[in-house]
């Protein structure tokens, strides 16, 4: 349905409830590490609903390659300078690529890559799809995945995936990547209700108090400035 039309936050008359957030779709990683499923320990590096995300590969910052194309009207000739709409770049299209983004590192700022929240693989809430269909399987994505559209999530109301380690989620305080050793793509409770941009993400909405270590989804108000 048009969008000026599917505003139905309540689910009535049967109609599918809207997420209420503004997102983005880039590719996940194809060589990320990341496990595809939710979390059944205490850890990190989950890639699902909910986890954070930065730009780049493996956790680390990354442009778009070492040798992006020239553009049009620049060297000539080139490796890929055949014909129209060639760049002049004699590396194209080795080395080059599509802005990725993974599971963020911890502590990650918006100057360190963060780039959102992740809404869904392909379709709001779904997850990506595991490498191969070996027994057992393997559930990262690996390198022989096909790239994969991630919706990263980056203004409005969503679901955050929150480090049990740092406990609870109070309704009011600011939110930002955890900072736990070893619990990539999740975010924590900074402890109170001061923003600093570029750190804090959002507001939490509701209050959580962690029964257990493994990591849980947590309402919350979120206004990613990049």
């Amino acid at each position: 349905m048009p969008l000026a039309h599917s505003y139905n936050s309540l689910a009535q008359s049967n109609e599918q409830p809207e997420y209420q957030c503004l997102w983005e779709p880039i590719a996940f990683n194809p060589s990320s590490v990341a496990t595809l499923t939710n979390p059944g320990a205490a850890g990190g590096g989950f890639a699902i609903p909910g986890s954070a995300l930065m730009y780049g590969l493996d956790g680390t910052e990354a442009g778009v390659g070492s040798y992006p194309p020239l553009g049009f009207g620049q060297s000539y000739p080139g490796g890929d300078a055949a014909g129209s709409g060639a760049t002049g770049n004699t590396t194209f299209p080795f080395n080059w690529t599509v802005q990725y983004v993974d599971i963020a590192a911890t502590s990650t700022t918006v100057a360190g890559g963060l780039a959102g929240v992740c809404l869904g693989f392909g379709t709001l809430g779904g997850y990506a799809v595991p490498q191969n269909l070996t027994t057992p399987q393997n559930l990262a994505v690996g390198t022989a995945a096909p790239i994969q559209t991630c919706m990263v999530g980056k203004r409005g109301i969503a679901q955050l995936l929150f480090d049990a380690a740092v406990s609870p989620t109070v309704v009011g305080h600011t939110i930002k990547v955890s900072t736990t050793s070893g619990h990539t793509g999740q975010f924590s409770d900074s402890g109170g209700t001061t923003y600093t941009y570029g750190t804090h993400v959002g507001i939490v909405l509701q209050a959580v108090t962690f029964t257990s270590s493994i990591p849980q989804l947590v309402w919350c108000a979120v206004n990613f400035p990049i």
